[in-house]
């Protein structure tokens, strides 16, 4: 009897211990509450939690944009227990991105269990990130983006023949799955020289991977909620933990040392971006004892690896969610997929997709601008304050973390007469490697085939809660070959 109470005495001294721990946290959290301090609006915080609670039960865009349209262009939040200050308005956001970009260059990350990703650019802080993104920045020039065209266009012959295969069924499709491919292929083949084939079922092994990365189970979702608690993220860290697949980074982190051990002994040699720094190594071996001002060092392997990782993350889902949502217009709005058709046969006719020919054509650029508009890959990213900062009224402390939350900006009415009608007209846009990569893609598909609207095609479409804005219950199509 006496070892139960003594249990049931243990248990209740643990219980109300908790209870003096979570009263504490509540009463510091709102006793030294910055946002209060410096007079910034903004809900009061849940505990633990933060707006993390009402990112969960409504989406990350529509929370953001109930916040706004409550508090305003400046809102003060808090993210578990991490404070973030939300800005839409474009003039103080102008300042932030362009003005006083040197006070910001640094990006918001969690605090260790990031594994090889801690050499990448979006890790890399300060001196370390403006270095190597002056070795990595070349590899995004025109003149490298032509010579991985002919990669692109690789990957394009695979991507047409699978549209080719559902409009000769015919079959209803989610054309995610389909984009999802093209941009795996595409960047797995320009970045990482890898042939994956995922278009054609190949190298199942190394595709299941490379999509671990973008697999967030409910596991994977609580551990990046705690990482982004920096004092636990940071001890965790030490612990070994990561928030990311240990399997996948060990299985690619074997792939591109490979890949990396053929080229430097000259086994193979390809356009693409493993190929650019080890001919950037060899350049600099050429410049020993010299002063090189426009290369300074080369990249480790562990930081080659980071910038191909990195590029992997932004790249793949960004692009076939850009490319998703495109096709979906088009199959919905048959007057403006009929517009950029005729622009096709207009300025290219039958001839080769060139990547000069694709700058040519100023009304699809106006259409996938006005499709990153509606439909941001990316609902937010941020900047944090290398040191104090007088951020409109407010004089936010060193560390700051400025949240752009790109959804609302996207469907301000104060900057978009009619945020929620499609118009094209009033937009355009430059090419970098995934626009190039996805305008490749749309223009070889849309010589080929007509995008339309099938029984299960939801109009409007219902978009997913996550930072990247997604189709929730897919977006299902149908394609019909066209008569030459």
């Amino acid at each position: 009897m006496s070892l139960f109470l003594i249990g049931d005495s243990i248990t209740l001294t643990l219980l109300l211990l908790l209870i003096l721990i979570f009263v504490y946290y509540v009463y510091n959290l709102r006793t030294n509450n910055i946002f209060r301090r410096i007079g910034m609006p903004g809900p009061a915080p849940i505990p633990l939690l933060g707006e993390m609670f009402n990112v969960i039960r409504r989406g990350m865009y529509r929370n953001d944009m109930a916040l706004i349209k409550k508090y305003g262009k400046i809102v003060g939040i808090y993210e578990g227990t991490v404070p973030i200050i939300l800005v839409t308005d474009l003039d103080i956001l102008r300042n932030v991105l362009i003005k006083d970009s040197h006070m910001f260059i640094n990006r918001r990350t969690p605090e260790g269990g990031v594994g090889p990703f801690e050499h990448g650019l979006t890790t890399l802080k300060d001196e370390q990130w403006k270095n190597a993104r002056s070795i990595v920045s070349p590899t995004f020039s025109t003149a490298k983006l032509k010579a991985m065209h002919s990669l692109m266009n690789d990957v394009s012959d695979m991507y047409n023949e699978r549209l080719l295969e559902y409009a000769d069924k015919p079959e209803t499709f989610d054309i995610k799955t389909i984009n999802g491919q093209y941009t795996l292929d595409n960047i797995a083949s320009c970045l990482f020289g890898i042939e994956t084939n995922s278009l054609k079922n190949e190298n199942i092994i190394l595709i299941n991977h490379l999509r671990k990365f973008f697999t967030f189970t409910l596991a994977r979702i609580f551990l990046l909620i705690i990482f982004l608690t920096p004092r636990l993220g940071a001890y965790l860290g030490k612990k070994g933990y990561s928030f990311l697949p240990m399997d996948s980074m060990e299985y690619t982190t074997t792939i591109v040392n490979q890949v990396l051990a053929r080229r430097r002994q000259r086994l193979e040699k390809r356009n693409d971006f493993i190929q650019i720094m080890i001919d950037h190594e060899d350049e600099i071996k050429d410049q020993e004892g010299q002063q090189s001002k426009s290369l300074k060092k080369t990249l480790s392997d562990k930081e080659i690896l980071s910038q191909a990782l990195v590029f992997l993350i932004a790249g793949y889902e960004t692009t076939s969610v850009l490319m998703s949502f495109f096709f979906y217009v088009m199959a919905t709005e048959p007057v403006i997929q009929e517009k950029i058709y005729q622009e096709i046969r207009q300025e290219i006719g039958d001839e080769e997709v060139t990547y000069e020919k694709l700058s040519q054509l100023q009304y699809l650029d106006m259409v996938i601008n006005e499709t990153l508009r509606m439909y941001p890959p990316f609902i937010r990213f941020d900047r944090v304050a290398s040191k104090d900062y007088q951020l409109s009224n407010y004089l936010i402390p060193k560390g700051s973390i400025i949240n752009v939350p790109v959804y609302p900006i996207h469907h301000d009415s104060e900057v978009w007469p009619e945020p929620e009608e499609f118009i094209p007209e009033s937009n355009c846009i430059g090419m970098r490697f995934a626009l190039v990569e996805a305008k490749l893609g749309i223009v070889r598909a849309l010589r080929l085939v007509e995008f339309e609207r099938c029984e299960k095609t939801e109009v409007p479409i219902q978009l997913g809660n996550v930072t990247i804005l997604n189709r929730k219950n897919g977006i299902f199509l149908r394609v019909v070959r066209r008569s030459q």
